[in-house]
């Protein structure tokens, strides 16, 4: 119906007029708060008027009322409490109050957390990627990135480094949230795998960085039983051992070390050249002691190359260079040294002889009665030591032993003979005489005529026949009787004549 003026006529009985009276109708709108509604919200979401959770466009200017103060006619999830908020509209009589209500719920806003990161080493362990992120992150999120994330862990073995993702997929109307964890990774550390050095003892420097293995990288540092400079090893001023190169890591990285073991072999000892002379006629020589230093156990080789004892015969072995060898235990070579040997040849001064002379021979040369080939060149000694000429003169000089030395080059000895020197007395038939004897005189002795004659020799008549010596006017005749004292060779015989 529509509101307005309203007519009552009652039907008068005539004569009574009709009466009449009339009502105006007004119409007052009924209160309108609208229809029960909800709102769900986030938990961090923007402040929202509650008549929108209204149903039926309620009318405005109601208020609000519920579990906080609506200001405005808005809830704010920030300070607010969700639950249910009533609307009330006033109504003006006879109309009613009205009245609607909206439920609040909020769901909780989704947490990623904070962006981080995360600094690892290229062969560490796997992390969860979540302990990159700050301001406690909800679990139950999902992981994207460079590499796939499998439970959440970052692996540097398998994995790439760089931005990963964390998303928390928000309940509506609450959104998604992400957070970010960067991730950077260091190399890791890499000495090397432990190695090991054998050098000799009189080698040159050798770099210990050669020796690791697994190309290790550069830039580490060396420790060991010697100070290391330049990353070097050098047998003439470092001991022996372990020696440990360590590279600094980058943080997380650890620091990475790997050994070197330093053995040295000592270097075999020739011993220093020498030289030396060896008489021909010596003893057997072993050479070994004139390499000064020189250990024992090499070998020898001769001038020609080939095998030699060690020991120098110089009634077999020819002078030359005599080289011996002692072989090195890897990696030290084998060392030489060289004797030269010079063979120095004896003096021969020949054999004994024996000189006999008469005492009235003419001078003799006595190294004419030495044998053997005897040198020339070396000097006479009398019996008495003093020294002489080669020449003897048997009228001056004396019998015995003269004794002829041959000077040696050293080491060979000089050499002696000796001649006995035998001088004979010469014969004496002493000088020629003549006498006169009477044919009737007596039987004369004719030796004391002969002046100075010895005994002993042998008289012939003149005719050449044998004669006693004793004249005898009877039986012999005038003439010339000859005496003859034989000489020892190689004296001659004398003859004298008495007439």
């Amino acid at each position: 119906m529509t509101a307005g003026v309203y007519t009552y006529t009652v039907t008068g009985v005539a004569p009574c007029a009709n009466a009449s009276a009339t009502v105006t109708v007004t119409e007052n709108a009924a209160t309108n708060a609208g229809t029960n509604g909800s709102l769900t919200l986030c938990s961090n979401g923007v402040s929202v008027a509650l008549s929108t959770g209204l149903g039926a466009a309620p009318q405005a200017g109601g208020a609000w009322s519920g579990p906080s103060a609506v200001v405005g006619g808005n809830y704010d999830p920030a300070t607010m409490t969700a639950g249910v908020y009533t609307y009330t509209v006033t109504g003006v009589a006879p109309c009613a109050n009205a009245s609607a209500t909206v439920t609040v719920t909020e769901n909780a806003a989704t947490n990623a957390g904070t962006n981080g990161s995360l600094t690892l080493c290229s062969n560490g362990v796997s992390v969860a990627l979540s302990t990159g992120l700050g301001a406690a992150p909800q679990a139950g999120g999902a992981w994207s990135g460079p590499s796939a994330v499998v439970g959440g862990n970052y692996d540097p073995a398998t994995m790439t480094a760089g931005v990963y993702t964390y998303t928390v997929t928000g309940v509506a109307p609450c959104a998604n949230a992400s957070a970010t964890v960067t991730v950077t990774e260091n190399a890791a550390t890499n000495a090397g795998t432990n190695g090991s050095l054998t050098i000799c003892d009189n080698g040159a420097a050798s770099t210990l960085f050669t020796q690791l293995g697994s190309a290790p990288q550069a830039g580490g540092a060396w420790s060991g039983p010697s100070a290391v400079v330049g990353g070097n090893y050098d047998p003439a001023t470092m001991t022996a051992g372990v020696y440990t190169y360590t590279v600094t890591g980058v943080a997380p990285c650890a620091n990475a070390s790997a050994t070197v073991t330093v053995t040295e072999n000592t270097a075999p000892n020739a011993g220093a050249d020498a030289s030396t002379s060896i008489c021909d006629q010596g003893l057997a020589t072993n050479l070994l002691p004139l390499l000064v230093g020189a250990q024992a156990g090499g070998t020898w080789t001769g001038p020609g190359g080939g095998a030699f004892s060690g020991s120098y015969d110089p009634a077999t072995n020819a002078s030359g260079n005599y080289t011996y060898t002692v072989a090195g235990i890897v990696p030290c070579a084998a060392d030489q040294a060289v004797v030269t040997v010079t063979e120095t040849s004896s003096p021969n001064a020949g054999t004994n002889g024996t000189l006999t002379l008469c005492a009235n021979s003419a001078s003799t040369n006595l190294f004419l009665s030495l044998g053997g080939g005897a040198q020339a060149g070396g000097t006479w000694a009398t019996p008495g030591g003093a020294a002489h000429s080669a020449t003897i003169d048997p009228a001056v000089d004396a019998a015995g032993i003269y004794v002829y030395t041959l000077n040696a080059t050293a080491p060979c000895v000089s050499d002696q003979s000796q001649v006995n020197v035998v001088i004979n007395t010469a014969p004496n038939a002493g000088a020629d005489a003549s006498t006169s004897i009477c044919d009737q005189g007596l039987a004369t002795n004719l030796l004391p005529l002969l002046v100075g004659a010895q005994a002993g020799g042998t008289w012939t008549a003149p005719g050449g026949g044998a004669f006693s010596g004793s004249y005898d006017p009877a039986t012999n005749a005038s003439g010339n009787y000859t005496y003859t004292v034989a000489g020892t060779l190689p004296c001659a015989a004398i003859r004298r004549w008495l007439r």
